[in-house]
């Protein structure tokens, strides 16, 4: 009997214990959970819209596209710099330090340029930027590993991207004027740009079980202000 009573006694104070530290009555459930969501959280991908959050629907087709190859891809307004920033910041620290891909058009393309900075304040790289269409695009910081920028020499609306102090990576600027259906507009929806786009976020990601498919190099490339584009 005094076996017994010691066992309930035991149980109680066990029972008391967890509760006054706020275990749950199933921690392996929320363990798993989060293992599943740092399994699935491949690295940062952001795209930002233009301006007036009216145009850049090719950015919200690229997410979709992506969102197929199991990447999720936030897609914000190009005044949402610090919001988009603090993200980065949180989830870096919360899943571990993995790539961070930013991409932009028009007003967004500025955007991220200015995200970028905020990184290198952090000593955070950023693995891969693609600038669409940029109207008044800062230099680009050294923490900026790849950056490729679509402008228009001529017959459009948008600007060459230059290298910023310290800038060690590898920037290309894509002229797409030669394309005459092609303007700041629609761009960004450009059907052999989004796929060099896709092909190289999930490159950059290292997802598995994906072929990349080659695409053809983008159209006219102005050597004045670059080396040569990838495919």
């Amino acid at each position: 009997m005094a076996g017994q009573l010691r066992t309930v006694i035991l149980r109680m104070l066990t029972v008391g214990l967890i509760s006054i530290l706020g275990w749950t009555a199933s921690p392996g459930l929320v363990s798993a959970e989060e293992t599943a969501k740092r399994s699935r959280f491949k690295g940062d991908v952001v795209l930002v819209r233009g301006g007036f959050n009216v145009f850049s629907e090719g950015l919200d087709t690229i997410a979709g596209k992506l969102a197929k190859k199991g990447i999720e891809a936030r897609v914000y307004r190009h005044r949402e710099v610090e919001t988009i920033f603090k993200s980065i910041l949180t989830n870096q620290k919360k899943f571990g330090r993995r790539p961070i891909i930013l991409v932009g058009h028009s007003w967004g393309a500025n955007a991220i340029l200015r995200v970028a900075e905020k990184l290198k304040k952090r000593r955070m790289k950023v693995r891969y930027m693609v600038t669409i269409a940029a109207t008044n695009p800062d230099p680009a910081p050294r923490n900026i590993q790849k950056l490729t920028n679509y402008y228009f020499k001529k017959n459009g609306w948008g600007e060459p991207v230059r290298a910023g102090a310290g800038f060690r990576g590898n920037l290309k600027n894509i002229d797409m004027s030669s394309k005459s259906e092609v303007h700041h507009f629609n761009v960004d929806e450009h059907p052999k740009l989004q796929s060099q786009i896709i092909n190289n976020v999930v490159r950059f990601l290292r997802v598995k079980k994906y072929a990349q498919q080659k695409s053809n190099s983008l159209i006219t490339y102005s050597a004045a202000v670059g080396t040569r584009p990838a495919g």
